[in-house]
């Protein structure tokens, strides 16, 4: 028996923003994501993490990108919802953003991911859904059919969005938690490892427990 010939898949190559813990796991995802090739990690806030490689890559100084900016693209693996503030540094540098999905991942072709945001493994997406730009969905996160995730979301290990939500930029809703069905979420609001969310969540709370209450005000993601 022949074997059909191999055709290769032009690699993207990129550059991962953030250098910390998260950093490798996004890198181990993209190896294993047809389509792109991680050449190097990004630092913004201490330039003596420069000095030594992470997982055997270089890493760049944030002001020293914009060389990368007509061949790379980047994405970001800050697990924080403040990650805008070295997204819109590398954009102001030059760069552009590609979205990750790995393969173990399920997004409905109804639905939409915007630029910059990774779908790790076991993460499902349901129809009709609008996922922003820089979103994070974490290990096996779920979310829901007609549900609107804002920019720079983060989604974590295991938590599941139900349908017709809404989640506002900048939230974090951590691990675990559950959101019922057609409930908003705040901007900058942060949602508790293990919390049941029954009921709309106001913008820049922190809210923990079954049913989920609100035990902190003026938090920001």
């Amino acid at each position: 028996m022949v074997e059909p010939p191999r055709v290769d898949v032009p690699e993207q190559p990129l550059l991962i923003l953030g250098t910390h813990f998260f950093a490798p796991e996004v890198l181990d995802l993209i190896s294993e994501t047809p389509g792109f090739r991680v050449d190097g990690f990004v630092e913004n806030l201490d330039r003596e993490r420069t000095l030594e490689p992470v997982a055997g890559l270089p890493v760049h100084w944030i002001d020293d990108v914009a060389p990368f900016g007509a061949t790379h693209r980047a994405v970001c693996a800050l697990g924080t919802t403040t990650r805008s503030r070295i997204v819109e540094e590398a954009a102001a540098h030059g760069l552009g953003f590609s979205t990750i999905v790995h393969p173990l991942a399920r997004v409905s072709t109804r639905s939409t991911l915007g630029e910059g945001t990774i779908a790790s493994v076991g993460v499902i997406v349901a129809v009709n859904t609008r996922i922003g730009r820089h979103v994070i969905l974490n290990r096996g996160a779920l979310v829901g059919h007609d549900t609107v995730v804002g920019d720079y979301v983060t989604v974590g290990p295991g938590a599941n969005v139900a349908g017709l939500c809404t989640v506002g930029e900048g939230a974090y809703i951590a691990m675990g938690a559950v959101v019922l069905d057609r409930v908003e979420i705040g901007a900058g609001a942060v949602v508790g490892a293990g919390a049941v969310v029954t009921k709309d969540v106001p913008p820049n709370v922190q809210v923990v427990g079954v049913p989920a209450r609100i035990v902190k005000e003026n938090v920001a993601g």
